[in-house]
């Protein structure tokens, strides 16, 4: 025993005491994680980003489908291994589980530098000084008018496939990451399409930041008119923005302010979508009037979204959906899933003079 604590793979077992730490300062320390992210984290990510985005395929996919597999076989070959060994059964095991040990705290600390800090640091509200407060129902209802009547305008300039649904062409991915890194001033590598993106929509995800390799990796398999603003969405996570309601905020402005129909037709929808729904739980007549300033090529790509995801409504999406919940929670989202809709009092700020 004596040999193994000596041996250089507990060392690396110090990884996991650092990582907690890391964790408890970022989220009682004031200005801890700002610090981290201006002075560490957006170096070493843009670095990161740029390496993997060499590669022109999702690395991430990779190892979310091999690495499980790989983990699984080694433990299956350690526990045959020690059973069928005539000596050393106690050497094996204690080998086998230190590996798997040291491999969790490396996935841990890799998580907590890339990722998990950044929970803990400014706001959006704050960062951009845009003072949120209670919003009345009426401010709710010009918003969402005005954003209907922003995306039927922007939907008018683009093509439409045989059912009448919104296309979009050219190569988003660029596109996306030109976008973002101008409002946000920075200069990471474009997000990833993922090859099995249906999948993805089994687990009812639209995109995903893997902060392993710094990628943004995003669901193709979706009606077309919503994978802008996802993709610029996933790019916000990748510069430091985590919670949900402000990664959707900063691809709400960066699809805007590109002055480019497709993104401005999907952040005008993705913001309409998230106000409506806080306006149909506020007050259900005003929703129903709101909704006549809906276009009809809107109201198709909607209906067409509402039919796409209908047919994921299965108990696995339904899972995937706890354990994000779960996931955010973790990570300070009190909310859980739900902080997804508090954006609504970020666009309602931003837009209030605007309208």
């Amino acid at each position: 025993m004596k040999k193994y604590f000596k041996s250089p793979k507990f060392r690396i077992l110090l990884l996991i005491p650092v990582s907690v730490a890391l964790t408890v300062s970022a989220k009682y320390i004031s200005g801890f994680a700002d610090l981290y992210f201006s002075h560490i984290y957006k170096y070493i990510s843009i670095i990161f980003s740029r390496v993997s985005g060499l590669v022109p395929f999702s690395v991430a996919e990779l190892i979310i489908i091999f690495v499980p597999l790989v983990i699984v076989i080694y433990i299956i070959y350690t526990v045959v291994k020690t059973v069928l060994s005539k000596e050393n059964k106690l050497k094996i095991a204690l080998n086998g589980c230190l590996n798997i040990m040291c491999t969790v705290s490396v996935i841990l600390f890799l998580f907590t530098a890339n990722c998990g800090i950044n929970y803990y640091k400014s706001g959006i509200s704050e960062t951009m000084h845009i003072k949120t407060q209670p919003v009345s129902t009426e401010e709710l209802y010009k918003v969402c008018v005005y954003l209907a009547q922003k995306a039927s305008d922007a939907r008018q300039g683009l093509s439409e496939d045989k059912n009448g649904i919104a296309k979009i062409s050219g190569n988003l991915n660029e596109r996306a990451k030109n976008y973002v890194n101008r409002l946000l001033n920075t200069s990471y590598s474009q997000p990833k399409n993922v090859f099995f993106s249906r999948a993805m929509s089994y687990l009812n995800i639209t995109g995903v930041y893997f902060p392993f390799t710094f990628e943004a990796n995003v669901n193709i398999d979706v009606p077309e008119f919503s994978i802008p603003a996802t993709m610029c969405h996933e790019l916000a996570h990748i510069n430091g923005i985590m919670p949900e309601e402000d990664a959707n905020f900063i691809s709400f402005l960066a699809c805007i302010d590109s002055h480019d129909n497709e993104f401005s037709y999907s952040g005008y929808t993705m913001a309409m979508i998230y106000a409506s729904n806080a306006l149909y739980r506020s007050d259900k007549e005003k929703y129903a009037d709101f909704t006549r300033y809906m276009s009809d090529g809107l109201m198709r790509d909607l209906n067409a979204q509402s039919e796409y995801w209908k047919q994921f409504e299965t108990p696995v999406a339904e899972t995937a959906s706890a354990i994000n919940d779960t996931y955010l929670k973790s990570n300070s989202r009190s909310d859980g899933i739900r902080s997804y809709g508090n954006m609504v009092d970020l666009t309602v700020a931003y837009l209030k003079d605007k309208i």
